[in-house]
């Protein structure tokens, strides 16, 4: 079993009153409040809330962190009290050397990736070397990043863990989330979404669609969600977002992701409802997120194979 940021914790002992405890040092912590060190843990952070998430675990758990920032994604500054470097996209091997460096083995990938400038991806000596061995960048999305987890697994010694070992709340329940429940339009749209998002994934060009009037209307690109739902124009109104995992999609990297921002976005498209793929995506800053949700009278979902059909909600 991976280890996780949130799963530890101490345990409350209660005494017998006719027994005495065995005296200890005055140095010394009580036996039932030691629990074992974790192995620090290596976030390469993109933009967004989940490594902040992730980092704000840790720090409860009691689990060292450090944080290689990619440039350009985000202020480096968020993650208050852990160690933060920042390195271009395209320096991979210097991530690698710093890892190292710091005894490092266990690793997440966490976080948006936004189109970089050009001079961030030039490549390093470690990034030209595996382009040209692999040829990932061929491969499409899904396939350079599977490249690169089995090369810092296999090649490189790390221990590659995903976003939801460290955080399984976050995975997205089944189920109505907000106090909207999908109508029986939704209902319909979502299956034409569900199915329109397969198809999208497949061709390993995008996790999200938004659906209205019982077809696609919206395919995420390149730019991401925000950037489709922003575009969406009057056909999407009233319509439903929809997120799915790419079919053979590596699960340890970039799962499908909402949050409080993407409810902000669907509100202001004049979107009716979100839905996303139920243990296979993640809802960030959950309750936020449906408080927000709650007060626009926007529907939350997590949808399973079951609604494929159209049924009412």
């Amino acid at each position: 079993m991976s280890p996780t940021c949130s799963a530890i914790t101490s345990r409350s002992w209660k005494l017998s009153s006719s027994f005495a405890p065995i005296p200890r040092a005055p140095s010394a912590s009580p036996w039932w409040r030691m629990r074992p060190s974790l192995p620090r843990l290596g976030i390469i952070a993109g933009g967004g809330l989940l490594p902040e998430i992730l980092v704000q675990r840790c720090h409860a758990a009691g689990r060292p962190v450090f944080v290689a920032a990619l440039k350009g994604q985000g202020d480096a500054g968020r993650f208050s009290g852990t160690e933060v470097e920042t390195f271009r996209l395209g320096a991979v091997g210097g991530i690698i050397k710093r890892l190292k460096s710091l005894d490092i083995t266990d690793i997440v990938l966490s976080g948006a990736v936004q189109r970089p400038r050009a001079a961030d991806l030039i490549p390093d000596l470690w990034s030209a070397r595996f382009l040209a061995r692999t040829k990932a960048l061929g491969r499409g999305d899904d396939g350079l990043l599977t490249a690169i987890l089995t090369a810092l697994e296999d090649q490189e010694g790390f221990r590659v863990l995903a976003p939801h070992d460290l955080a399984p709340d976050l995975l997205t329940p089944a189920g109505t989330l907000s106090v909207q429940a999908l109508s029986r339009e939704m209902a319909r749209d979502l299956a034409a979404g569900i199915a329109g998002a397969r198809a999208h994934g497949r061709r390993d060009a995008g996790q999200a669609v938004i659906a209205a009037g019982g077809r696609v209307v919206a395919w995420e690109g390149p730019q991401g969600t925000e950037a489709m739902i922003a575009a969406a124009g009057l056909e999407a109104r009233g319509g439903i977002l929809v997120k799915a995992m790419k079919p053979g999609q590596e699960p340890r990297v970039d799962l499908p992701a909402v949050g409080p921002d993407t409810v902000d976005q669907a509100v202001a498209a004049g979107l009716h409802g979100i839905s996303v793929e139920a243990g296979r995506s993640l809802t960030l800053d959950r309750d936020e997120m449906i408080r927000r949700a709650d007060a626009a009278g926007l529907a939350v979902h997590g949808f399973t194979d079951g609604d494929r059909d159209g049924g009412a909600a």
